[in-house]
């Protein structure tokens, strides 16, 4: 019986852990291999030995954290009475990001934590096209009935992702005492964008349901497949 398969993918999550603390904290251009090593209380070679360099550890990280989130996104989706609307899928997608710090800089895209990956021809972002998926959902509701034909599907799928990047930035700055609560603010500007799109009678919520397990999963195989050929 082997018994290193185990060992091995256990000491992989333990560095890819350190590598998300430091990056997080200092930025991936400041970080090396050998800082991730000592972080995980390994060698370097170790570090080697799974990952033969930083940026092909960099996308290991990036994709294991983009699972959590999604995972975490579809528990909060499949319990939401109001998960068939762009306000509930909205609702689910923040609260989800607001809780991995990874997640939360990727959204923002911030240079001082990704810093030359993101010049990388063919890096992993490429594949995470916020705007198009947004715009695309919006268009597919309204052919369903479940947003109103006159608003732009491309122009508010912008808003949508100014305004996820703004509650993101705002929650950094969360030790302010003038500061509503993350999830009171969120449930804010859901109320808000739900009177914005939803048309008169509620909209079929069965059908945008139905539409946003589609365009989630089909989002999910577009980047397992960014992934694998990175």
């Amino acid at each position: 019986m082997n018994t290193l398969k185990p060992d091995y993918e256990e000491r992989e999550q333990h560095i890819l852990d350190a590598a998300a603390e430091l990056i997080v904290r200092y930025g991936y251009d400041k970080t090396s291999m050998s800082d991730i090593a000592e972080e995980a209380g390994v060698t370097r070679a170790i570090v080697y030995l799974h990952f033969d360099s930083k940026d092909n550890l960099f996308e290991a990280l990036l994709y294991r954290e983009v699972q959590k989130y999604l995972r975490t996104w579809w528990e909060v989706f499949e319990t939401d009475p109001a998960g068939g609307t762009i306000a509930g899928v909205f609702r689910g997608a923040l609260s989800a990001v607001n809780r991995t710090p990874f997640i939360s800089a990727m959204l923002k895209q911030d240079r001082r934590v990704f810093g030359n990956y993101l010049r990388k021809s063919g890096n992993l972002f490429e594949s995470i096209q916020a705007n198009s998926l947004w715009a695309m959902l919006i268009q597919e509701l309204q052919e369903q009935g479940a947003v109103r034909e006159d608003i732009q599907p491309l122009a508010f799928a912008h808003i949508m992702n100014a305004l996820s990047v703004g509650l993101i930035t705002v929650e950094s700055d969360k030790d302010r005492g003038d500061m509503a609560a993350f999830e009171d603010i969120l449930d804010t500007v859901a109320t808000m964008i739900d009177r914005t799109l939803t048309p008169a009678g509620g909209g079929n919520l069965d059908a945008g349901r139905e539409i946003i397990r589609r365009l989630a999963l089909t989002a999910q195989t577009q980047f397992d497949w960014a992934h694998k050929t990175a």
